[in-house]
């Protein structure tokens, strides 16, 4: 078998890597057959989330990209991970994702996307499935990772039967959500926060996520960990979006982006309303929008058929129509073209643990404009590389894309200051305290002053001043 379905993919993190970190074990690698007598590994929870799924549209995003890149990167550090998802559509049983990572599909229901509530009920089963795969195949692990409050359902049923530990990442909080405005799930709510006092160690993406933790879930301190995601090195290499601005009949306009998944959390309607303000001047009557992204789950949900259709019949209702690019999903390695043609990368969601798209964006240079919110506080430096914009108002936005149009000198120095931000995000770095906390709470690991098996007085200081 190939080292990877995805060699494209999985060199991302082996740019970083080169030529490869201490300790990187060399060996009977880059096979299936190899992987199945290994030992030790990780065993990753993430029911409804595959790594290897294409993103931009259904439950893939930011939390998808991160599993991918974190095995990846783990696999390149001798750390081997089995991937466990249901299975919801074709594909093989077992699937390589690095050379020390597999993806492993679970007959756990229905072989078809489920909505999220569905897959609830399913977890008891999914649990048991994990189990009997294990045992087929004498596979022990030295730690479990529950991505999502579902992936941490079972992570706690699974420390319980194996009697390691159970590490825990949340990616979004039901609180948080509702804080933002959001319908409060409740019965999700509750889960979170028993996960939360229970697991071993939590895993946040950023600060935000852990100081929401801290005073929304009554969460202990000193389990926390941050891991803030990275970037693809590969998005620091120039790009032409040209081509890609010619295709769309876009010559000669100035484009914002929005990239994301179309649900009511992420906001594109407040990009849409804003245009409308700033083209209504014929200073900005050169404005256009693209929308890369198709309905999530929660996108597809409206009676209308779907967050996609809705924004697509408000910007015809609000004069906007031929001046928007609805392209649908885009595969995470074309995105960079996307970034690039843009004149400023737009990111307006009501909530956002950490702000994979904002990041991005500004590897490429284009300046970004973003809610004040969650992580992108940590991602956007306001007035350096792009605007924070308090509230949800589109006034608010539509000056705020302005300021960014107003002197093209001083755009221009805002995507430099946006590439040298971006280049202080790493998945080597990610990847490196993942691999740490993993050794702190493991039978095998070395003890350490720090719960985590690192030191990060920035995040332990923020995280201090939310419990105080």
């Amino acid at each position: 078998s190939p080292a990877s379905r995805h060699p494209e993919r999985y060199s991302v993190v082996a740019v970083e890597y080169a030529p490869g970190p201490r300790g990187f074990v060399k060996g009977p690698v880059g096979t299936l057959e190899a992987m199945r007598q290994g030992s030790r590994a990780v065993a990753v929870i993430s029911v409804h989330a595959s790594p290897l799924s294409d993103l931009g549209s259904g439950e893939n995003g930011g939390m998808n990209l991160a599993i991918r890149r974190l095995c990846e990167g783990l696999s390149l550090r001798g750390v081997p991970t089995d991937v466990f998802v249901r299975r919801d559509g074709p594909g093989p049983d077992e699937e390589l994702i690095a050379p020390l990572s597999r993806l492993v599909r679970l007959p756990v229901g229905p072989p078809a996307p489920l909505r999220k509530e569905h897959v609830r009920a399913l977890l008891d089963d999914f649990t048991d499935a994990t189990i009997r795969h294990a045992e087929s195949e004498r596979r022990t692990y030295r730690a479990i990772h529950g991505h999502y409050w579902h992936g941490g359902i079972v992570g706690r049923q699974l420390r319980e039967a194996w009697d390691v530990a159970w590490v825990q990442s949340f990616h979004t909080l039901a609180l948080t959500k509702a804080r933002a405005g959001l319908p409060l799930d409740a019965l999700r709510a509750q889960a979170e926060g028993e996960l939360a006092a229970q697991a071993d160690r939590l895993v946040a993406a950023s600060a935000a996520e852990a100081r929401d933790l801290i005073r929304l879930y009554r969460a202990s301190r000193d389990r926390i960990c941050v891991a803030q995601p990275g970037v693809d090195p590969r998005l620091f290499a120039e790009h032409d979006g040209s081509g890609l601005r010619r295709s769309l009949g876009l010559d000669g306009a100035r484009v914002a982006l929005f990239a994301g998944r179309l649900e009511p959390l992420k906001g594109a309607q407040i990009l849409l309303d804003a245009a409308v303000l700033l083209r209504r001047s014929p200073e900005f009557a050169d404005l256009a929008v693209v929308i890369a992204g198709d309905d999530s789950g929660d996108g597809a949900i409206h009676d209308s058929g779907g967050e996609r259709s809705r924004l697509e019949r408000h910007a015809a209702r609000i004069g906007l129509g031929d001046h928007v690019r609805f392209v649908g999903a885009v595969p995470h390695e074309h995105l960079a073209v996307y970034y690039a043609m843009a004149d400023v990368c737009v990111v307006p969601s009501l909530t956002e643990s950490f702000g994979l798209v904002a990041l991005e964006a500004q590897a490429l240079g284009t300046p970004v404009v973003a809610a004040a919110v969650g992580g992108l506080r940590e991602v956007v430096e306001d007035g350096v590389t792009g605007y924070l914009v308090e509230g949800h108002d589109p006034e608010d936005y539509a000056r705020a894309i302005a300021d960014v149009f107003e002197d093209p000198l001083r755009k221009v120095e805002m995507g430099d200051e946006a590439r040298r931000r971006a280049g202080r995000f790493t998945w080597l770095r990610a990847v490196d305290r993942l691999a740490a906390i993993y050794d702190r709470i493991s039978v095998e690991g070395q003890p350490s002053g720090s719960p985590c098996g690192y030191e990060d007085d920035e995040a332990r200081a923020m995280m201090g001043s939310a419990a105080s």
